[in-house]
């Protein structure tokens, strides 16, 4: 019943999903899920008459925008397979001021939020939003549609978890943790830092249990998520 439930609610998101983007030209630029983008697409039957450019990365982006005979819809990931969909979105307002466009994050910080804003991106999606299928997505595309703009409440819960965790995390904890992702051991730390391997455990317990974590690989991306670490 519940898997039936499930399929019965994909397809309902896929004809929405392709109802809002039947008669819009489309450029995706997605990395590194360009595959899966495109599959999916395949399979729902998003195809049409509309023009369905699929790149991965900047330069084939902007080269093809130079060809596209309408203004199309811009839809792109915050990581490209040449630098940074922040840095595409940039150029694509230079060039075509009129675009709409959607921002997918993979990453978000409140120093990525604060560029998108400023670009006047249009709708701005967290990508773990699409990945639990919420239905962000779709009130993205709808925004783009109505000439409105949208941004994934999550997002604005990571810009609050930010802050929050800038005030809970010592000096001490994001220097163990920038350690840590550098890929040294306890022990490298403490003799690094002239501490005891314990007070480097005892302090990573405490990292993990702030960040809602249970591992060290899990604190170090959660940190980065959170803008916490460069």
């Amino acid at each position: 019943m519940a898997a039936g439930t499930s399929l019965r609610s994909d397809l309902e998101r896929a004809r929405s999903i392709r109802a809002l983007i039947a008669d819009q030209d489309l450029l995706i630029c997605l990395y590194p899920h360009l595959f899966a983008v495109k599959q999916m697409a395949r399979l729902a039957g998003m195809h049409s008459r509309r023009q369905r450019v699929f790149v991965e990365s900047r330069a084939d982006a902007l080269g093809h925008l130079e060809t596209m005979a309408t203004v199309p819809w811009i839809l792109v990931s915050e990581r490209l397979s040449d630098g940074s969909g922040l840095s595409l979105l940039g150029d694509c307002r230079r060039l075509i001021p009129s675009h709409r466009s959607l921002l997918l994050l993979n990453r978000p910080s409140a120093e990525t939020l604060k560029i998108a804003r400023q670009l006047e991106v249009d709708s701005l999606l967290d990508e773990r939003s699409v990945e639990k299928r919420s239905g962000a997505l779709i009130q993205a595309l709808t925004a783009l549609r109505e000439g409105s703009r949208y941004e994934d409440p999550r997002l604005q819960a990571d810009f609050e978890a930010t802050h929050t965790s800038n005030k809970t995390l010592s000096g001490r904890q994001l220097e163990i943790l920038t350690l840590v992702a550098d890929g040294l051991s306890n022990r490298d730390i403490a003799q690094q830092l002239q501490i005891s391997s314990n007070t480097v455990r005892d302090h990573l317990s405490e990292i993990m249990l702030r960040l809602e974590v249970n591992n060290r690989a899990s604190a170090v991306s959660s940190a980065l998520r959170r803008g916490l670490m460069p």
